[in-house]
């Protein structure tokens, strides 16, 4: 199917005449980005890999989301959301969207798809979630529904000739596109960029595929640009060359695997590190010291891994490498300074020695007797969570709470000497 054939008509992209510099178009979005929006840091960096991403998304395996997370109302998740949509190839903005209609855009459009007030209509739809996730692999992008009408595969000439460019991979021949389906069974792609948007987190598994930016409302001393200012249509050709002339270089280029990274963020970032690479070490430097940090927003969100995190910085304050059970469940109960860093995603208030071994019974850690002075009982060694936390909290997260651990031993270091030095009254 033509560009042409489709229901949904996107503004004309005409390439640039010359080849452009990768690394300049790079700061140009960038620059676009942050002169329009208030941004954490770094976001804008990746975002702006992300944009030339969208052009050239069909030629790796996994395809990068965006996820806009605000507090509240007016923090500019959908200025952002309409900066972005301003840049990207062939975007299509959804305020709402059915079910039905999110996988039939996505395989008759290939569009970069920007879903905004997710919060609306999201909550409570596990079958939305459920496409939305599978759709940034390749290999899994897809659902099953029964048709009247036999499906018409969507997949452009481009879209075939670069999937043909991949070894291993073959395009699908014209005769096994036009053959008769009189099951009725019909295979819809939902693989494409896409942005999310809401008030509130975005559901987990979604987080896990995204680059995640949590929006702030600017202070009154931040201005932006308004949106009347913005001009994109010399980014978007320049976009559409980049893409002509790198077209090859990403199909072909080898995974490349962020050091610090767990497995899905280091797919996530995959095809925005083939860019970076391209535009020279200084983009790749800033995209990695991207990718760290925004993967860390998401960190180890489930309740388990946050305690992992939580025992080991017990025991990494008190010095311990061995800690009874009843200890534990008191200090994190009580303990004045641990309370400081340990995390809220566990309620301690209730928390008992029960507790602790149901959730961290799926890591495969159970309490063991252990033996300190002339005591024996049931407790933890540090070593045997130390495996389990390197394998399901990311090293980011794991340096912050050492960096925090730090910063609180000195406070109270200096707490100490300041009492000690002040004369009795």
């Amino acid at each position: 199917m033509n560009d042409n054939d489709q229901t949904i008509i996107f503004e004309p992209l005409i390439p640039c005449a010359s080849p452009v510099s990768i690394a300049d178009l790079l700061n140009e979005i960038e620059a676009t980005i942050k002169k329009h929006v208030i941004l954490p840091e770094h976001a804008a960096a990746a975002l702006a890999v992300w944009v030339l991403h969208t052009y050239t998304f069909e030629l790796r395996d996994t395809v990068a989301y965006v996820a806009i997370e605000s507090p509240e109302k007016r923090c500019g998740k959908t200025t952002l959301l309409s900066v972005l949509a301003a840049m990207a190839r062939k975007p299509l903005i959804a305020s709402n969207v059915t079910v039905a209609a999110l996988f039939r855009a996505i395989d008759t459009c290939r569009p970069a798809l920007f879903i905004d007030e997710a919060d609306t209509f999201m909550a409570g739809n596990a079958t939305m979630r459920g496409i939305i996730n599978s759709g940034n692999t390749f290999r899994t992008a897809y659902v099953l529904r029964l048709s009247r009408a036999r499906h018409k595969s969507a997949m452009s000439p481009k879209f075939l000739a670069a999937l043909a460019m991949r070894s291993g991979r073959l395009a699908p021949s014209a005769d096994a596109k036009n053959a008769p389906n009189d099951t009725g069974l019909n295979k819809f792609s939902c693989w494409c960029p896409k942005v999310i948007a809401m008030i509130g987190h975005v559901p987990d598994t979604i987080a896990d595929r995204s680059i995640v930016v949590r929006m702030t409302r600017k202070l009154v001393s931040e201005t932006c640009a308004p949106m009347a200012e913005l001009a994109t249509a010399e980014i978007r050709s320049k976009c559409a060359r980049f893409a002509w002339d790198a077209a090859a270089a990403i199909a072909q280029a080898p995974k490349i695997r962020g050091e610090g990274l767990n497995d899905r963020a280091a797919d996530t970032f995959d095809p925005l590190y083939v860019i970076a690479r391209l535009a020279g070490p200084e983009w790749e430097q800033k995209l990695h010291a991207a990718a760290l940090d925004l993967s860390a927003v998401v960190s180890a969100q489930n309740p388990g891994a946050e305690l992992l995190l939580d025992v080991l910085s017990v025991c990494a304050e008190y010095a311990r490498e061995k800690i009874f059970s009843r200890e534990l469940v008191d200090l994190l109960r009580h303990g004045q300074s641990a309370r400081s860093v340990i995390s809220t995603a566990v309620d301690y208030g209730f928390i008992t020695e029960h507790r602790i071994a149901q959730m961290l019974r799926p890591y495969g850690i159970r309490p063991s007797c252990i033996r300190l002075g002339r005591e024996v009982n049931k407790g933890y060694a540090a070593a045997d969570l130390r495996e389990a936390l390197n394998r399901y909290v990311p090293r980011a997260e794991i340096e912050k709470r050492s960096t925090e651990l730090k910063q609180l031993s000195q406070l109270e270091a200096e707490a100490l000497q300041e009492k000690e030095s002040t004369p009795l009254p």
